[in-house]
């Protein structure tokens, strides 16, 4: 399978390249928005995807109906970093997951800007371009920290900004991309240490978390394990101690969010 979504990955990212003049439509606010790319490249998906394995479910971020609890899914983000996308920023990627009975399986992420190909099979490793990828030894002292500002929903950004301080007075630096896939597949080939996002979508996630797990990264919660149903807080980090340091100045920053920190129904 792997070899087959690494090429379905590719053929996706070459419509990105190729796509000049396209529509951009609001999702409800004004940061959250929609291309007509978006919608090419994840029709294009669902049908290749499907051939593939029709007995799965297709879960993608511009579909109207989802269907969160079937077996075997195909969990899609045609273009994660829409914002990116549009502005000609070059640090976009299609993520491709397929979960069985809630466990991601296998997993491809391409941005087609680097010809940069992430992917993993459950037990396999993780890869890029062909070689093998693990995270970065890197103490908390000397780890780059990844972390957003919950742009959807701007009340958690205060929260996201005291985080954001804390760990900027431990670490070196601070990075914000605008792909979470990216940023995920980052720390899984040692590139950075930690990662934190106050809300993001099982299509966000999917496909990189298992990169992480298998590069023998920490990635979960604020309140435990990663799962593929709701939208949730997603904390990732290259070791267990930074990893627990993070989980527990999160907890702290959103104490008073619990609907938050367990997740929400999408």
């Amino acid at each position: 399978m792997i070899e087959e979504l690494k090429r379905i990955a590719r053929e996706a990212g070459k419509i990105m390249l190729e796509s000049k003049d396209f529509g951009i439509y609001s999702k409800g606010t004004a940061a959250n928005y929609v291309s007509d790319i978006d919608i090419k490249v994840e029709n294009f998906l669902r049908e290749r995807l499907l051939a593939l394995c029709p007995a799965a479910a297709f879960i993608g971020e511009e579909s109207a109906e989802n269907d969160y609890g079937a077996d075997k899914q195909w969990i899609v983000d045609p273009i994660d970093g829409t914002a990116n996308f549009v502005r000609g920023m070059d640090m976009s990627a299609v993520s491709i997951a397929f979960a069985e009975n809630g466990a991601v399986t296998a997993g491809a992420v391409y941005n087609p800007y680097l010809d940069r190909m992430f992917y993993a099979e459950k037990g396999g490793g993780a890869y890029m371009n062909g070689g093998r990828i693990y995270v970065s030894e890197r103490p908390l002292e000397n780890s780059v920290f990844s972390i957003a500002m919950s742009v959807y929903k701007k009340e958690y950004a205060p929260m996201c900004f005291d985080l954001a301080e804390r760990i900027h007075m431990q670490c070196e630096d601070i990075r914000r991309i605008g792909s979470a896939a990216i940023e995920l597949c980052n720390l899984a080939a040692g590139k950075t240490e930690m990662f934190f996002e106050a809300r993001l979508y099982p299509w966000d996630y999917a496909a990189a978390s298992l990169f992480i797990s298998e590069a023998g990264g920490y990635i979960g919660t604020m309140s435990g394990g990663l799962v593929y149903d709701k939208v949730i807080p997603v904390i990732a980090a290259n070791s267990k101690e930074s990893f627990d340091l993070l989980q527990n100045e999160a907890q702290d920053c959103f104490a008073a969010c619990a609907d938050l920190i367990n997740g929400e129904t999408i």
